[in-house]
């Protein structure tokens, strides 16, 4: 065996002994973090220089939005 297969089999050991649901808890978190990171976000940064700052063509809604369907899927499955 080598030191790689050692590692990997170090690694899978401790990561089977975290829970489904923590692990699951834990991915909502980041995205929940990562909503209120986005939606501090001046509008500035998020519009594209060449349009005018329509509702539509500010990214951090269409962002926060993908992110919200990535935390029901993580929430039902």
């Amino acid at each position: 065996m080598t030191l790689l297969h050692w590692i990997g089999n170090f690694l899978r050991h401790q990561l089977d002994l975290v829970p489904l649901s923590t692990a699951r808890w834990l991915m909502i978190g980041l995205y929940l973090i990562v909503m209120f990171w986005i939606i501090q976000l001046p509008s500035t940064e998020t519009n594209p220089p060449d349009r005018p700052g329509t509702w539509r063509g500010d990214l951090k809604i269409w962002a926060w939005f993908a992110i919200m369907f990535q935390i029901v899927i993580y929430s039902v499955f």
